[in-house]
């Protein structure tokens, strides 16, 4: 390109961010040429006729077609002209532009909307389009003021001639007069009197009038109307006064405008206090947020009096100081604010367009659709139409560009993901996503709650890693975007989804003692392959083992682990970490207790060309100090266990239901309760250590770390929720919602009376009722539902399973002081049942009973 031209196509960027005219020096360092050269093009650019010389000291150029638009700019300070006022204004342009004098306009809103600046703003724009003179009068009556009076409002419209009432001593001119040429403005009109409407709208009719007290003579002007109201033009205004207004214009409540809009009211009420005060003001983001999310009845007229009444809080503090800082503690405000550390910076001595949006509600709007369309999508489109969706979204983002107020937010915004994306998990070429999601974030992009569950799903199962890198990143941002985080994390995982390696299934972490010492190396590691292999969790020294061991579950719980984890340690004494969070993965873990950067470059280099676990694990034993390798146990293999104090019937009964559901690779197993009990007491947790989870139905030691839950609790929400989470890993939601349900009519009434093969299911119900209420009734308690069920099923079960099987040998218990009682208070209880079916109910049946009960005392 030619030089001169290179000038001109800055002068054209400066001339869109409102920066000219600008001076020769100046410019020779934006665009990088000596004085002299620019100077020289300059001279060219004049010849040309694209560029104007503006005469001074120093001499300032200024586009050609720049200074004619500026000339005659329309509303060039009504936020919202170019956006969702735009069609309020293109009518108020029509209205002027109509010859010979124009239209009568009425503009409609709440308090403190802008209905008076508005009007001014029409004057303006008729005085920049000739439509009036310069020298055009704009006057202003707000007809509240005399309501209770209207034969003195008829004199200041009309005049009067001497004479006309008492105190009239001389002629005077009235308001119709005095606007002659130019714009009367009434604000409040609908508390103008019906004579006075009738009056007044004969005036617009024919041009004329008479003063007050004159029945001959009459009067002529060219008036243009500007009038306001807050209430419904049809309630208070007589209908032929309506016909003469051809315009009617209506401003939305502050609220109701566009997030962006919003910003740039508050951004331009801080700039006219920063004039005032003759200093920069540096406003915190989160005083800011708080301003966008205002209601208030004031509108614009209350954000300008909270806005003023900060500054003067601020100053009165800071009057020494080069700049003032606006934070919550000077912003009054029904709900506190709160302080983010990001900052905009405005210069009182800057030339700022407001109404001029960079980021507007169809910016949102556009991107909404495309995610919406990729949520509708299925399974085996899902990747072609993501990257549609990628392409779409990063086309349209070169359509918008940044507030030039929100650069230094912005500049914090993008230096975070730099930091969190690109270093620490090594993702490249991320400048335009970081953009995407600023924009969206300070346009307050928010998704359907429908359409988000779904896309959370999707992505969780497609693109695990993307999601979980996004995630790390909102996270590092702490508060701040929490109301935003879900639809931004979507947005942002699906761009993500394009450079990061989602086929790597094996996962990494690095832990070590320090400050930063795991996420150095987590950066270097991630850069060296080019993609993100490592999570890294740092321990500084005075970090006590339990907080390590809480982060290290939480990020685990975070995402499947079902295909195996890495992860190497720096010290020995970390091993205790193992026996801790074993249970929070779902497939086998290896433990490298060597922890440096050659061997995590090593290992991430493996898992990045797709080893397998068992190669990796079998590689590090020969090159690394291995702490735990393999973990013996209960089985070798990943399983579930079943084990209720029923019996074994019930628990086969269960696998029957749950079998169907789960691949081969998982086994169901059933266990008896006792030998349950007796393994936990006499194996440490790495005995389970395949065993995913466990069922039972009633609840287990504390000490007893292996995810378990009470079947009887799915009856809860809560209960429910925990069984979805545990088998999320390995079935599908609907195949989960189908397993519940079928869980749930087992362990019902109806479901109890189902299990049994020849008791009368009514009869034995009803004698298990008195049984409850026996208990009930010795303990003092009131068992909740689900203790109940449990009771009927475990009692009318056991019942039919002694009648069967009178010789059955049973364990033999050592029971507490406390176990006693209840089964020497049980044998009375029972004693009935014993005689009516001819059984006997043995202590160790009772004991299990008590397993239920204890809970409860």
């Amino acid at each position: 390109m030619e030089s001169k031209y290179e000038v001109l196509t800055k002068l054209n960027d400066l001339n869109y961010s409102h920066s000219l005219p600008i001076n020769t020096s100046d410019l020779s360092q934006q665009v990088n040429l000596s004085r002299s050269v620019t100077s020289h093009y300059l001279n060219q650019l004049l010849e040309d006729g694209l560029v104007v010389k503006l005469e001074g000291r120093p001499v300032l150029w200024d586009l050609t077609e720049s200074k004619a638009k500026k000339e005659v700019l329309p509303f060039n300070d009504f936020i919202g002209s170019n956006g969702s006022l735009k069609n309020v204004v293109s009518q108020c342009e029509a209205a002027v532009n109509y010859p010979p004098n124009g239209l009568s306009i009425i503009i409609t809103g709440n308090s403190g909307v802008g209905k008076s600046f508005l009007a001014k703003q029409i004057y303006n724009y008729a005085v920049s389009s000739k439509s009036i003179p310069s020298s055009a009068p704009f006057l202003t009556l707000n007809c509240a003021d005399y309501a209770n009076n209207p034969e003195l409002l008829s004199s200041i419209l009309f005049g009067y001639v001497r004479g006309a009432f008492t105190g009239a001593n001389d002629d005077k001119s009235g308001l119709l007069e005095q606007a002659d040429g130019g714009y009367l403005f009434l604000d409040e009109v609908h508390r103008l009197s019906s004579e006075n409407q009738e009056k007044l709208f004969s005036f617009i009719d024919s041009g004329s009038f008479m003063r007050m007290g004159e029945n001959k003579q009459t009067k002529t002007s060219k008036v243009r109307f500007l009038f306001a109201t807050t209430e419904k033009t049809d309630d208070v205004l007589l209908e032929t006064f309506r016909r003469r207004i051809s315009i009617a214009v209506h401003l939305p409540d502050y609220h109701n405008r566009p997030r962006n809009e919003r910003l740039s009211l508050i951004y331009s009420i801080f700039y006219h206090e920063a004039q005032k005060m003759q200093k920069p003001l540096r406003i915190d983001d989160g005083v800011i947020e708080s301003l966008i999310n205002l209601k208030s009845d004031g509108n614009i007229g209350r954000l300008k009096n909270i806005i003023k009444v900060s500054c003067a809080n601020a100053y009165k503090d800071q009057k020494p100081n080069d700049e003032i800082k606006i934070q919550s503690d000077s912003v009054i405000l029904k709900q506190k604010s709160s302080d983010t550390g990001n900052f905009v910076d405005i210069d009182p001595t800057h030339q700022y367009n407001f109404s001029e949006v960079s980021i507007g509600d169809s910016y949102q709007k556009k991107i909404e659709k495309i995610i919406n369309d990729l949520s509708s999508s299925d399974v085996n489109s899902f990747q072609f139409q993501s990257k549609k969706a990628i392409h779409d979204i990063e086309k349209l983002e070169q359509s918008v560009k940044i507030n030039e107020l929100d650069q230094p937010t912005f500049l914090k915004f993008q230096k975070q993901m730099e930091k969190v994306i690109e270093r620490r998990f090594g993702i490249k070429d991320i400048a335009d996503i970081s953009s995407i999601i600023f924009k969206l974030y300070r346009s307050n992009f928010t998704l359907p709650v429908e359409n988000l569950d779904k896309l959370d799903k999707k992505l969780q199962s497609l693109c695990p890693r993307s999601v979980h890198v996004a995630d790390c990143f909102f996270r590092s941002l702490h508060y701040r975007l929490t109301t935003k985080y879900h639809s931004l994390g979507i947005v942002l995982a699906i761009l993500l989804s394009d450079h990061v390696d989602e086929s790597i299934k094996l996962r990494g972490l690095l832990l070590a003692h320090g400050e930063y010492t795991a996420t150095s190396i987590q950066a270097v590691v991630n850069q060296l392959c080019g993609n993100y292999i490592f999570d890294a969790i740092d321990m500084p020294i005075d970090t006590g083992l339990a907080d390590i061991v809480q982060k290290t579950k939480t990020l685990f719980d975070s995402y499947d682990t079902s295909n195996g984890t890495v992860m190497i340690v720096d010290m020995g004494s970390l091993n205790q970490l193992y026996s801790e969070i074993k249970n929070h993965l779902n497939g086998d873990l290896l433990v490298v207790d060597n922890l440096t950067t050659a061997t995590a470059l090593d290992v991430a280099l493996k898992i990045q060309s797709k080893e397998k676990f068992k190669a990796i694990a079998a590689a590090a034993e020969s090159e690394y100090e291995i702490h735990s390798q393999y973990y013996s146990g209960y089985s070798n293999k990943k399983n579930i266990i079943i084990s209720c104090i029923s019996g074994l019937g019930i628990s086969e009964k269960i696998k029957e239901t749950m079998l169907p559901y789960f691949s081969k690779d998982i086994q169901i197993n059933t266990l008896d309760y006792y030998d349950l009990k007796k393994n936990i007491h006499q194996n440490d947790n790495h005995y389970f250590d395949t065993t995913l989870f466990v069922l039972t139905t009633t609840s287990l030691p504390d000490d007893f770390n292996i995810p378990n839950i009470n079947i009887y609790d799915l009856l809860d929400a809560k209960g429910e929720q925990k069984l979805t989470k545990l088998l999320t890993p390995y079935l599908k939601a609907d195949a989960i919602d189908d397993l519940n349900q079928e869980l749930l009519r087992f362990f019902s009434i109806e479901g109890v009376s189902e299990r049994l093969s020849f008791l009368n299911p009514k009869i034995i119900i009803k004698e298990v009722e008195t049984v409850i209420y026996k208990y009930e009734s010795y303990y003092n308690l009131k068992l909740d539902g689900k203790v109940k069920l449990n009771l009927y099923m475990h009692i009318a079960l056991m019942i039919e399973r002694l009648m069967v099987r009178k010789s059955q040998k049973m364990p033999e218990i050592k029971p507490t002081e406390d176990e006693q009682e209840f089964i020497s208070i049980s044998k009375s209880i029972f004693q009935p049942l014993e005689l009516k079916y001819n059984v006997e109910v043995n202590d160790y049946e009772l004991s299990l009973m008590y397993e239920v009960f204890k809970q409860l005392f």
